[in-house]
């Protein structure tokens, strides 16, 4: 991005006066950039993590790239269809899946990844017979931004310890299961590359041992997702490079399922100044899009860069806030940035992942609109909820 401008040029000052605001535009040949990136230093099968950004145009957009699909719901395995995926390049991982979820899965066709041998029993009861599947182990290491996305230890509730794991692995054996996968995924946004090789070192460790014990041969080696990149200025990004050694590591297949890295620094959320108040000692940057569509610094204290597309080369300390009726509806505190101006534009950086994803209507307000940009063409992906969305769904019953 150079100067509030994305794919060849193209105006985020514009693409606001066009479609209004707040407005996502997410840039396309970034996401191709980093979906090869990630694909060809590592040498592995990558399966695009819906969760991040279930986007339909993005979803399509990676299946035409050559992804897979790691769906965590019905819903993402839904719309992975819908976007063209076949159901054998979709992974359904999920924990305390319900008997709905599970049938879901298997009259979908898709691969299920199990999060414990009870929730394999659960499928099994269900007539369930799969010539592949994949069981998720805890390594007992693993780390992230914040304490909510460590997924590693008896405080996480994902995945399997090693005697458990084997007892699966028999499990499956014992009915007819003919390949096998392992998945590990141990934490989130992470941009030490040492981290992910000891994943793999564990992983591989672990395989060897279920291997042995089990009697079977593992095929594919599923690393989960959690590459990370940098939210903060002085941070540097992931060094793929270090993890060119992954290519060859394992006696099988490859597998990653990135959602942040692939989509993460590809999103703009483009916001305009509603007002600047000055109380005391504080000034207050108010801005039309809040807490219901960003939550993640409210949520875990996240940080994302704000720049300006104004720059009067006056600067000050500001709250950047939004219009939702909580006092936790600050999107950035105690923030340097060139002095604004009612009816300025703000572009709120890495918006591309695990925004419009985690976003709501709460306090009534619609969703923004999102637009996509390839090269010098754009043109909306999904269109700003209308009030009348509010509603949808909804029936007043008749003994009111």
């Amino acid at each position: 991005m150079i100067g509030c401008a994305v794919g060849n040029g193209i105006s985020l000052m514009d693409l606001a006066d066009r479609f209004g605001t707040p407005l996502i535009v997410y840039d396309l040949g970034k996401v191709e950039e980093n979906y090869k990136a990630i694909r060809d230093n590592l040498g592995a099968r990558v399966l695009y993590s819906i969760k991040a950004n279930p986007n339909l145009a993005i979803l399509t957009f990676l299946r035409k790239l050559g992804s897979g699909a790691d769906a965590a719901s019905p819903g993402e395995i839904f719309l992975a269809l819908k976007a063209g995926f076949e159901p054998g390049d979709i992974l359904y991982t999920g924990a305390f899946r319900s008997l709905d979820d599970i049938k879901y899965g298997i009259e979908a066709g898709v691969l299920f990844n199990f999060d414990s041998r009870r929730e394999f029993e659960r499928a099994l009861s269900l007539g369930y017979r799969p010539r592949t599947v994949f069981f998720r182990v805890d390594l007992g290491y693993g780390r992230g931004f914040a304490p909510g996305v460590v997924l590693a230890g008896e405080e996480s509730k994902f995945g399997m310890f090693l005697e458990d794991a084997i007892d699966a692995y028999r499990l499956a054996k014992s009915v007819g299961v003919e390949e096998f996968g392992i998945h590990a995924m141990m934490g989130s946004n992470v941009l030490d590359p040492d981290y992910f090789i000891r994943i793999a070192e564990l992983l591989k460790e672990y395989a060897e041992t279920i291997e042995y014990r089990v009697g079977i041969k593992i095929t594919y080696f599923d690393m989960g997702g959690g590459f990370g990149i940098p939210y903060r200025p002085d941070e540097k990004p992931l060094d793929l490079n270090r993890l060119r050694i992954l290519r060859s590591f394992f006696p099988g297949e490859l597998w990653v399922e990135p959602g942040r890295f692939i989509v993460g620094n590809a999103g703009y959320l483009v916001t305009r100044v509603t007002e600047v108040k000055r109380k005391g000692s504080k000034t207050y940057v108010g801005v039309d899009v809040g807490m219901n569509v960003l939550i993640r610094p409210m949520l875990y204290g996240a940080y994302h860069h704000v720049i300006t597309c104004n720059d009067s080369g006056e600067r000050e300390v500001v709250d950047v806030v939004g219009p939702i009726c909580e006092n936790t509806d600050k999107l950035a505190v105690n923030r340097e940035l060139p002095r604004v101006n009612e009816g300025d534009i703000l572009v709120i950086l890495n918006a591309g992942a695990y925004v419009y994803s985690m976003s709501s209507n709460y306090n009534g307000r619609p969703r923004p609109a999102e637009v996509v940009v390839y090269g010098n063409e754009y043109a909306v992906a999904r269109f700003r909820e209308p009030l009348e969305s509010l509603v949808a769904g909804q029936v007043v019953p008749g003994f009111i």
